[in-house]
């Protein structure tokens, strides 16, 4: 059997893995290759390591409540080289309103509180939003279709809730505006705790999600290998045992042949007999548009949105107002051009070498996307700017490193879910052909891998019946 796998990011080589994998296991003979349109594998992952650093200029780790990316690391050897979150620095989320920095209460779940005392006293929020969330189980049950973040959070927090924290948290996650994303395809346990007990408030507070008191993210469901994550893209080429990887090869067609697949680059249409596209769902949308018209038209239908990422150095002596916390979050009516700074070596500190700060800067997004576009020193000089604002001290870096990721994160607009149920329907009518990435079942890390491994079962599926 011999199939193409169609993008190098964490996805495709995730389900070449997993193909090899089971084509082992059963004894069944197979060619992989690898076609990626970049100079190198790992997409998103990136890596770089300087003296004692590991720094990462992409995703930083990968939460564990979603299992498929930590199974992932245990088959490739790497379970014992996962690291926790550091708590040496505390273990708070901050949000920045008003020029301070304000601790979100302990037990704060992205839109509401699971723990009373703490929320109570707390300075961030007014009176009257305290009192709106203590009489958030009165609020009735929605109507049972889909329903956007910010709708979801206002009906039932109220308007100070969804600006003060909801917004920035999970705008921050997705990079996205809140009022355009669809709930039940990125936050569907809140609606189940409004279907289980006609209350989000009263289920969180009886069965709180946070650990250790944390607030904000979930901080200690996070793990990342002490060699930096493009280790995991180091392990997957190697299990992956590709016959060939062909980089800067960009798939310009697809075509259906007698045996299976004909895929076209620059070197010519090679036969296959099965393809796993790990692409853009717009990409895949035009490689598949005269093959399945239908399945196109609703691929490039998902929409994507921008960010930038920014690591920024600092020597330890130099650098002075680091909050006692992991990560600070800031509305967007504070009207500044940072979404979210993670304190990466607060986070990681055995990542982070010997007397250094280092914080991870965010920007950009579907609320801003000019910042795509800005030079390195526009970026730059806003970053000086606005991190003088949120730490009071005008600190400079000893380094910075600045990574563009354009149109890389799927935004899930309503309907999403239902979308994707048309798209998998759809290509389940073409044996040999898979699709796996961010685009249909979530952005983390896990999911890409469990998109990745139906990927893969699919093709096995396929090609051995």
């Amino acid at each position: 059997m011999k199939v193409a796998i169609v993008g190098a990011g964490i996805s495709g080589l995730s389900s070449a893995h997993y193909l090899r994998k089971l084509c082992r296991d059963g004894n069944v003979p197979l060619e992989l290759v690898l076609f990626e349109s970049s100079a190198r594998p790992g997409g998103v992952l990136d890596t770089v390591k300087t003296g004692d650093m590991v720094l990462e200029l992409g995703p930083d780790s990968f939460i564990t409540s979603k299992p498929w990316a930590l199974d992932l690391a245990r088959e490739l050897g790497l379970e014992d080289s996962l690291l926790g979150v550091g708590y040496g620095k505390g273990k708070t989320t901050f949000v920045y309103q008003a020029g301070r920095l304000w601790a979100l209460p302990e037990g704060f779940f992205l839109m509401a509180p699971s723990k009373l005392l703490p929320f109570l006293r707390s300075g961030l929020f007014s009176a009257g939003a305290k009192l709106r969330v203590l009489l958030e189980p009165l609020v009735p049950r929605g109507g049972g279709g889909d329903e956007s973040v910010r709708s979801f959070v206002e009906r039932r927090f109220g308007r100070e809730i969804f600006d003060k924290v909801a917004q920035p948290l999970l705008g921050g996650i997705y990079m996205a505006d809140p009022e355009k994303l669809s709930l039940s395809a990125t936050m569907p346990q809140f609606l189940e705790m409004e279907k289980r007990s006609g209350s989000v408030f009263r289920d969180l507070l009886r069965n709180p999600p946070t650990s250790r008191g944390e607030s904000g993210a979930r901080y200690g469901l996070f793990l990342t290998p002490a060699e930096g994550m493009s280790v995991i893209v180091e392990r997957l080429c190697g299990s992956a045992e590709f016959a060939r990887q062909d980089y800067k090869t960009p798939v310009l067609s697809l075509k259906k042949s007698e045996k299976g697949w004909l895929v076209g680059s620059e070197r010519g249409e090679e036969e296959f007999d099965a393809v796993i596209l790990s692409v853009g769902a717009g990409t895949a949308g035009r490689l598949l548009s005269d093959i399945d018209p239908q399945l196109g038209t609703r691929l490039s239908g998902v929409r994507y949105v921008s960010s930038v990422v920014a690591t920024l150095v600092f020597d330890e002596t130099d650098f002075r107002g680091l909050p006692d916390g992991l990560g600070v979050i800031i509305p967007s009516k504070e009207e500044m051009n940072l979404v979210a700074c993670s304190l990466y070596s607060s986070k990681f500190p055995g990542k982070s070498g010997s007397g250094k700060v280092v914080i991870r800067c965010f920007l950009g997004g579907e609320l801003n996307p000019d910042a795509m576009l800005w030079d390195e020193e526009e970026i730059k000089s806003v970053l000086r700017e606005e991190l003088a604002r949120v730490f009071g001290f005008d600190n400079n870096p000893a380094e910075v490193y600045i990574r563009r990721y354009p149109m890389s994160m799927p935004r899930f607009a309503l309907g999403h879910k239902e979308e994707v149920s048309g798209i998998m329907h759809r290509l389940s009518r073409h044996s040999g052909l898979a699709l796996c990435g961010a685009a249909y079942f979530g952005v983390g890390i896990p999911d890409c891998v469990y998109s990745a491994e139906l990927a893969a079962r699919k093709i096995h599926v396929d090609m051995v019946r």
